[in-house]
């Protein structure tokens, strides 16, 4: 199988590159309703299908992920961008694909 290094919550590890969601929160000890939050370059990817790996997805190349919890307070300024909150807004409403992608706030374009 093979591996890859990425930052999860401020933590480098080696990641299967075909791990799914799921996986990652069961193997970290996080929480069931913390949301993978995936940054790749100039994008960020909300994951939805937390059963398909990871390597199937945008997120999959994300070289930082971060686990987002309703209600928690905002760690930067990514995880406050309106984007993220309105693309978990439809996740939880069930209208969504396998992930949400939108450019990353905070770049110009």
């Amino acid at each position: 199988m093979e591996t890859r290094w990425a930052t999860v919550d401020g933590v480098t590890l080696e990641l299967p590159a075909d791990c799914t969601v799921c996986e990652l929160r069961d193997a970290l000890y996080k929480p069931n309703d913390a949301v993978l939050v995936a940054v790749t370059g100039d994008l960020v990817s909300i994951v939805h299908d937390e059963d398909r790996p990871l390597s199937e997805l945008v997120a999959g190349c994300a070289e930082t992920y971060y686990f987002r919890r309703p209600e928690e307070p905002d760690r930067n300024e990514l995880l406050a961008a309106p984007e993220l909150e309105r693309a978990l807004e439809k996740s939880h409403d069930g209208r969504t694909e396998a992930e949400t992608t939108f450019q990353r706030p905070e770049i110009d374009h």
